[in-house]
């Protein structure tokens, strides 16, 4: 038996996004936005639930990016193939990879 009065608790197309729920959150939107998510909020148990689920989202850290350290046997292994890429560029070849001779 299907029940016809329960709304289903899912986010369709009339919603805003994660992204403007969270605008929202952190006030930053026009008052007219405002009160047209506020609205919403009145209607849509799913967006008022992940508005306050976005409570808890913290922004990330801003980091200084530095590049790991490669595994010396990576290193080895990159420097040798590079190496070995740069000294076959170099070397005058014949058709099928054969040296020409002087």
């Amino acid at each position: 038996m299907k029940a016809s009065s329960v709304n289903v608790f899912r986010k369709t197309l009339a919603c805003p996004s994660s992204t403007l729920l969270l605008s929202f959150r952190s006030a930053a939107l026009s008052p007219e936005v405002e009160n047209l998510i506020n609205h919403h909020l009145g209607s849509c148990d799913f967006c008022h639930a992940e508005v306050s689920l976005l409570g808890h989202h913290q922004p990330p850290e801003k980091r200084i990016g530095k590049a790991p350290e490669l595994p010396i046997n990576l290193r080895i292994l990159a420097e040798s193939l590079l190496s070995q890429s740069k000294f076959l560029q170099q070397q005058p070849t014949a058709r099928h990879g054969l040296r020409l001779s002087d």
